[in-house]
């Protein structure tokens, strides 16, 4: 299997300023069919070459990797209902009463793309209860863009909602429930929040790709959260967080892929089913195939489920043939406004599988 057209795709983009370094992983079921790293952690002194325990701020991957799984948990537990509204949960919410936990999970609850939340409490010495009951506030005081329901627009303030609904519901820190639920049971040995506080997983700075130079925290982000309103609520929430590396989310979508099959021993392959098909949206957490041009490439068939991160990092699972690609990246160094990514993630999907996929086949 020659690979040096993908090895050459990755060189390019990285002399091209796309992103300083990355991870890839290509595989099919339980079958690992290539990984591999490339550049470096960033451009300034002190960069070390990527290596495969290389931690990246995985952004809105929590999204699934954390928040939808723990979500899927709590339903198969019977501690949480689709159908459910907010302040059935969140006892201070005082927003629209129509919002269903489901429409949060499928980003059709009306709620905007984002908003600047954390703007107001900056230099403020606030603790995270009090920071936690300022964001309801702030969310339930939004305008919504549309009736509930009626419209799927991507939410993080949605999934913000859904990681303070989880810990009322399991009455512990989303921190503590992803570390037991999901790394510790999958095995997740690089997949954290907040990596530089936990010494005990001997993680350093220096084997932590850089972010952006964020202008108001006025230095390049490494090991730090990217996002700014997950940085307020002290680096955990639940529409990002999260910093992994693809070795350890391979073995998330290969769990994934176990439950769609029966085997998942958290979660039932009833559960997973109905959030894939829920009762009155088309697919709950997951992003899909968008034709005719897909992040995912031409090859990812109608089946296939996946996400992206605004820091340059997506994961890709076709549910047809069992195919995954996991893409990391620092597209968001040194800055944001880099587009780039764009082109090349579907490019070279389409590379990784002709050459490691359909060429086997032929």
């Amino acid at each position: 299997m020659n690979t040096q057209k993908i090895d050459l795709c990755f060189e390019q983009a990285i002399k091209d300023g796309v992103f300083s370094g990355a991870q890839v992983l290509f595989g099919v079921g339980t079958r690992r069919v290539f990984s591999q790293c490339y550049g470096t952690t960033h451009r300034e002194t002190g960069s070390q070459k990527v290596n495969s325990n290389t931690l990246f701020d995985i952004a809105s991957l929590t999204k699934v990797v954390s928040t939808l799984y723990l979500a899927m948990l709590a339903y198969d537990r019977g501690m949480l209902k689709l159908e459910a509204a907010i302040a059935h949960y969140l006892k201070t919410w005082q927003g629209s009463d129509q919002i269903s936990i489901e429409q949060l999970l499928a980003h059709s609850s009306g709620l905007p793309d984002w908003a600047a939340l954390y703007q107001d409490f900056i230099g403020q010495a606030l603790s995270y209860q009090a920071l936690k009951e300022a964001f309801i506030q702030k969310i339930s005081q939004i305008p919504l863009k549309n009736q509930p329901g009626s419209q799927r627009v991507y939410s993080d303030l949605g999934f913000i909602l859904l990681g303070f609904i989880l810990e009322e519901i399991f009455q512990e820190s989303l921190e503590k429930l992803f570390e037991r639920e999901v790394a510790q049971y999958l095995g997740l040995k690089h997949s954290l929040f907040n990596p530089l506080k936990h010494s005990q997983q001997n993680v350093t700075q220096e084997n932590i790709a850089a972010t952006e130079n964020c202008p108001w925290r006025q230095k390049i982000l490494i090991g730090e959260v990217h996002d700014d309103n997950v940085w307020m609520l002290g680096g955990v929430a639940g529409h990002a967080g999260l910093f992994s590396c693809a070795s350890d989310l391979e073995l998330w979508v290969q769990d994934i892929f176990k439950i769609l099959q029966g085997g998942g021993k958290k979660i039932s392959q009833q559960t997973f089913e109905c959030f894939l098909r829920p009762p009155h949206e088309k697919i709950l957490g997951w992003d899909t195939v968008s034709r005719p041009k897909s992040s995912a490439g031409q090859y990812f068939s109608p089946s296939s489920i996946g996400h992206l991160a605004f820091t340059g990092c997506s994961l890709w699972m076709d549910l047809e043939d069992s195919k995954y690609i996991i893409l990391l990246t620092n597209r968001v160094y040194p800055h944001r406004e880099n587009p780039a990514i764009k082109e090349f993630r579907p490019h070279v999907h389409d590379l990784l599988v002709e050459t490691l996929y359909l060429s086997t086949k032929a």
